[in-house]
């Protein structure tokens, strides 16, 4: 097992320095997922973040939500 660690930046930033024991990159892969269900709700108009998936200081995911509001 390896360990991920899942990082945000964006308008309200987070470092993870505790990392996550996962089985493989398509385990991280869900793990993600689910962490962009979790914080989507809190998501504004205007605002953009990324989630960086690290394992062993090597990217394994970026994942970008950008938001631009029209009216």
């Amino acid at each position: 097992m390896r360990r991920y660690y899942f990082h945000f930046e964006g308008n309200r930033p987070h470092t993870d320095e505790t990392g996550e024991f996962l089985e493989d990159d398509e385990a991280a892969w869900a793990a993600a997922l689910r962490l962009v269900r979790d914080v989507e709700n809190g998501l504004r108009p205007g605002e953009n973040w990324t989630l960086r998936v690290v394992s062993e200081d090597t990217p394994v995911y970026i994942l970008r939500v950008m938001t631009k509001r029209y009216r």
